[in-house]
């Protein structure tokens, strides 16, 4: 079987960090989760996105050598299901 990247275990990681953080505290922030992981909000945000889109396309986005790769297929997606709405 095929290791996924790295960057793909750090999104899955950072949502679950997140989500944990958030049952235990229903006020927990994105911006609590990017201090406590001593990382930037937009990287977090990123991450959270990925690892959602995981869930769906998981194979798909195993595909890609760079997270960049990967938001740039999901932001296209999001576009498609956009334009999809106002038809």
């Amino acid at each position: 079987m095929k290791e996924q990247p790295r960057w793909l275990e750090r999104a899955k990681d950072t949502y679950r960090f997140h989500r944990s953080k958030l049952i235990s505290n229903d006020k927990w922030t994105v911006i609590q989760t990017s201090k406590s992981l001593k990382r930037s909000l937009g990287s977090v945000c990123e991450d959270l996105l990925i690892a959602r889109w995981s869930k769906t396309h998981g194979k798909k986005l195993e595909e890609f050598s760079y997270a960049y790769e990967a938001l740039k297929f999901i932001r296209n997606k999001q576009d498609e299901l956009d334009l999809d709405e106002i038809e």
